[in-house]
């Protein structure tokens, strides 16, 4: 059974983020992932999406994706979610950022995910 795109959004953030699932991370992004920012548009490898993960927990000794909101879209391919993120790096130094961002999700898979950046701090 194909998971819905809510589920796999949540899945993203909740365990391959984490608990470092980086095997689910592999499962559950696409061939290739477009990350799109305001006026640009990066196409990732599946190689290079899990990567990118790997590489962020590299920096970092605690990352915690805490979704303060999910909004599931009607036609069942985009997830929009509020969040917020306290990590600590590798020096001790503590932090948290917030974003928001929006998802596609097609045959069980991320295939796109649209972020205007973060900004530091939490959401009030």
């Amino acid at each position: 059974m194909t998971r819905t795109a809510r589920h796999v959004v949540e899945l993203y953030n909740l365990t391959v983020w984490n608990k470092r699932d980086f095997a689910l991370a592999d499962e559950l992004l696409g061939r290739t992932v477009i990350r799109h920012g305001v006026g640009e548009a990066t196409t990732l490898t599946h190689e290079q999406a899990v990567r990118r993960i790997v590489d962020h927990w590299e920096m970092f000794d605690t990352v915690r994706f805490e979704l303060n909101l999910v909004v599931a879209g009607d036609d069942g391919e985009h997830v929009a979610i509020v969040y917020q993120s306290p990590m600590t790096l590798k020096d001790g130094t503590q932090t948290t950022i917030g974003s928001m961002e929006v998802f596609r999700v097609v045959d069980g898979r991320i295939t796109e995910v649209w972020n205007c950046g973060y900004k530091q701090g939490v959401w009030h």
